[in-house]
């Protein structure tokens, strides 16, 4: 198994978004998912600790491409926004509706 690195890790009041950060052209990339699978997982596995174990946040996979961050922090929003709108969810890391 293979040791993963965020990009960033963000802590809001809240949350905690573990970000990966990746070029237009990378976004669909076979490993890319791969990656976006595990840690989406690796994120609900944490999500079901006690609170007090996950320091009382809920734990998030955010994969924010170069057109995104570009276009929505143009646009006013701020990290947490920007977060909020691109974490990923399992069905989208799978590309299957129903999972």
């Amino acid at each position: 198994m293979a040791t993963y690195y965020p990009d960033f890790i963000v802590g809001t009041s809240d949350k905690v978004y573990l970000i990966e950060t990746k070029g237009n052209d990378k976004v669909f990339d076979r490993n890319v998912r791969q990656k976006q699978t595990a840690t989406v997982e690796w994120c609900r596995k944490i999500n079901e600790l006690k609170a007090e174990e996950r320091m009382n946040r809920e734990w998030e996979y955010v994969l924010i491409s170069e057109d995104n961050f570009y276009g929505l922090s143009a646009n006013g929003a701020t990290i947490g926004d920007i977060c909020e709108r691109c974490k990923v969810s399992l069905s989208a890391a799978t590309g299957e509706l129903f999972v």
